[in-house]
């Protein structure tokens, strides 16, 4: 006595469904095509400066411009004519002063340059940083 299935399938039905796997293939692709970084290169290799390690940076003098113009040292708000005798003061306390001038992006550019010179101009070493 031989035993039998009880369910009978023919070979020439049995068919594999390519569909699911087809759509997962295309998942993964449409992942790794979206998820992939495109680095735009400019076509040339400039030789660039080597970097010279400077001394550490610690500013006494913090300046920041916004786009509006103001020029805001220890929490107010000034004008240009007005910052002159307001550094001073901060000099005078410390001669060794040491200065940064954070722009906003949007800033004008002369106003960032007149508070640089004035700062140059009362011999105060300084550095400009957008950040």
């Amino acid at each position: 006595m031989s035993r039998r299935s009880r369910v009978r399938m023919n070979d020439e039905d049995t068919e594999l469904n390519m569909t699911p796997m087809l759509d997962v293939v295309f998942i993964l692709l449409i992942f790794f095509i979206v998820t992939s970084v495109f680095v735009k290169t400019p076509g040339i290799d400039p030789s660039k400066p080597d970097a010279q390690t400077d001394k550490e940076w610690n500013p006494t003098i913090m300046i920041a411009i916004n786009d509006l113009d103001e020029i805001w040292i220890d929490k107010r708000p000034y004008d240009v004519t007005e910052i002159r005798p307001v550094i001073q003061g901060m000099k005078d306390e410390n001669s060794q002063a040491q200065a940064i001038i954070i722009g906003d992006k949007d800033a004008q550019v002369g106003t960032v340059m007149r508070v640089q010179e004035m700062m140059q101009e009362m011999d105060i070493t300084t550095r400009v940083s957008t950040n």
